[in-house]
């Protein structure tokens, strides 16, 4: 998975170089390239030729969790959760749409596999459930023993919503944390 890294890595830094004038220094807010950095990268290992695709799962849940944390922070009364709204109605057809595209990957995928072309499809998460998955239900003979589409599609989802914000926040501190060093001032303050 090593090369969708590097892809998604070298795409953001063409980025950075194409905003920063040369021979100068600059401020440069690194979250929001970082997030979308890592959204690829998940896209990509996730789901692999079909990264346009994931790219809009992982956009859609991005909407779906500010739905959430908006409904978090907001007064609750009691029996609200019946009532029609615009931002309910909105969350609805995410989760649909999610599930659409991420079932229509799925859906692809199967068939390559049953094409008889295993060559590239276990290159990715979902090639890899979907390979696993596979041999559970060959060796023991019943799909009882094998995860469902739902339990793959699940799988992806928390893979993305997981993967995602975790990562960004690691690169971000991480930087923070190689500027300190490289300023010099973590040397002086180590002294004894």
């Amino acid at each position: 998975m090593v090369p969708a890294f590097y892809q998604s890595c070298s795409e953001m830094i063409r980025k950075w170089e194409e905003a920063v004038p040369k021979e100068t220094s600059v401020e440069l807010d690194v979250w929001p390239h970082f997030q979308l950095m890592t959204g690829e990268v998940i896209s990509r290992t996730a789901f692999g030729s079909s990264y346009e695709e994931g790219r809009i799962v992982f956009e859609l849940q991005k909407e779906q969790a500010e739905y959430v944390m908006d409904q978090v922070f907001s007064i609750y009364i009691p029996g609200s959760r019946f009532l029609p709204s615009k931002k309910k109605k909105r969350m609805l057809e995410i989760k649909k749409e999610i599930q659409a595209t991420i079932r229509r990957i799925i859906d692809k995928r199967l068939m390559v596999m049953k094409a008889g072309e295993t060559s590239t499809t276990n290159e990715d998460l979902l090639g890899i459930l979907l390979e696993s998955n596979t041999k559970e239900i060959e060796q023991h003979g019943n799909k009882d023993f094998g995860m469902t589409t739902i339990e793959v599609m699940e799988e992806c989802k928390l893979f993305y919503f997981a993967g995602q914000d975790t990562t960004s926040v690691l690169l971000v501190w991480t930087m923070i944390y190689c500027a300190y060093i490289e300023s010099g001032k973590y040397v002086q303050e180590r002294k004894f």
